[in-house]
């Protein structure tokens, strides 16, 4: 498997999502509902549409940020402004470690950051180009991968992670069987990537008021 690199697949996520952000939240209002040391609480209201709106939350120890972002909870220093101000850097260009922050997410009831989702496209991605790898010593998998994952008359499950790791665990044609290993089933869910720009330009807001205000 070479041509698939979902390191390479992140980068253009988030630069895409960056650019929307960009996009989505300029003319953004920032509102200060309570500023009271480590008890904080800020509204965003962005210009496209009354929808387009979050809450960021910070008590200590933790920050919650809610809205058309989706919810999500970190847990790491005290102060969780100071945290993500520390690990963006300094100046106008701010450094997001996803995977960082990532860790930082509470799992809700069920056990679930909701940080991570299914990776439909780039799995079916996998699928064909192993069929197209092994098929010169199989002649004829890729019609019967087609058939038998891909048509419309097909059972099989592409549309979940479950689904996919049935299918594939159950799909055989003339000795060849997938070798999943080294598969990336999940990826970085769209809005948890939105979020953290949310984040970035949450805080680097805060601080420009806060400075304004000195």
């Amino acid at each position: 498997m070479t041509t698939i690199d979902p390191g390479a697949e992140l980068k253009a996520r988030i630069a895409e999502i960056k650019e929307r952000f960009a996009i989505e939240s300029a003319g953004g209002k920032l509102t200060v509902r309570r500023d009271d040391g480590l008890y904080r609480h800020l509204e965003v209201e962005m210009p496209k549409s009354s929808a387009y709106w979050f809450e960021v939350m910070t008590w200590p120890g933790a920050l919650a940020i809610t809205g058309h972002t989706g919810s999500h909870i970190f847990r790491r220093d005290e102060d969780m402004l100071l945290f993500f101000r520390t690990c963006m850097g300094p100046g106008p260009d701010w450094k997001i470690d996803t995977r960082y922050w990532a860790e930082k997410v509470q799992p809700d009831g069920i056990g679930s950051t909701g940080v991570q989702s299914y990776a439909e496209d780039r799995v079916k991605a996998y699928i064909k180009q192993a069929a197209q790898e092994a098929e010169a010593d199989h002649p004829g998998l890729l019609a019967e991968v087609e058939e038998e994952l891909f048509s419309r008359y097909s059972k099989a499950d592409l549309e979940t992670e479950a689904g996919a790791k049935a299918a594939l665990a159950a799909f055989e044609f003339d000795g060849f069987r997938f070798d999943t290993a080294g598969w990336e089933f999940t990826e970085y869910d769209y809005w948890f990537l939105y979020t953290c720009q949310a984040l970035a330009w949450t805080v680097a807001q805060y601080d420009a008021r806060v400075q304004v205000a000195a």
